[in-house]
């Protein structure tokens, strides 16, 4: 199964002009404990997806007392650049949807 079909929210946002966010919310603690122990969520499965280095994944914070799990990384061009195709980093969310959880 996909993330998307244990998710109730994936979404993203800048947490600065420099790092984005990405948050997933779950409806229930079971689909939460799920995705939590599949281990699919790494920082190398986020460098894949989102295509860049490692070392620019900054964190994965699994939160269990809100049934959420939070992703940073920093952002390959910062918001302000003329060549920053998500200015607000609203639409980052996208390759979190097809993660496969096994």
């Amino acid at each position: 199964m996909r993330l998307m079909d244990y998710a109730e929210v994936i979404r993203s946002k800048n947490a600065s002009p420099f790092i984005t966010t990405l948050d997933i919310f779950f409806s229930d603690g079971e689909k939460y404990q799920t995705v939590r122990d599949s281990e699919a969520i790494t920082p190398q499965a986020i460098a894949e997806l989102y295509k860049i280095p490692l070392e620019d994944v900054l964190g994965i914070w699994f939160v269990d007392e809100c049934l959420g799990i939070k992703i940073s990384f920093l952002k390959p061009v910062p918001s302000d650049d003329p060549t920053c195709a998500d200015l607000y980093g609203a639409q980052q969310s996208s390759p979190l949807f097809e993660l496969n959880i096994d």
